[in-house]
């Protein structure tokens, strides 16, 4: 393994725990707006954040790397569950 390919797995490894927790936050948000039932018209552009957050995103970011992917996946799914969990409760 040489030096540039080490370096572009920690990026891709980095790119994907910050994209992680960006979609985290905004699919928490997307998720409590969902909850609060607005018309069907005005929860359109929150359904299609949750479904690039949790599928098309993280498919393009594995046909990079597969570490990427997973530190994505770990991170949005970890973040997620914790604020979801904090919205629940007040």
């Amino acid at each position: 393994m040489n030096i540039d390919t080490m370096l572009s797995q920690i990026l891709y490894c980095l790119s994907g725990f910050l994209f992680g927790i960006f979609a985290s936050r905004y699919s928490v948000i997307s998720w409590r707006t969902l909850a609060s039932r607005p018309p069907l018209l005005q929860c359109a552009p929150y359904v299609l954040f949750i479904i690039a957050a949790f599928t098309l995103f993280p498919f393009w970011l594995i046909t990079r790397t597969e570490a990427g992917g997973f530190i994505y996946y770990a991170t949005l799914l970890f973040f997620f569950t914790k604020g979801y969990r904090a919205d629940k409760k007040g």
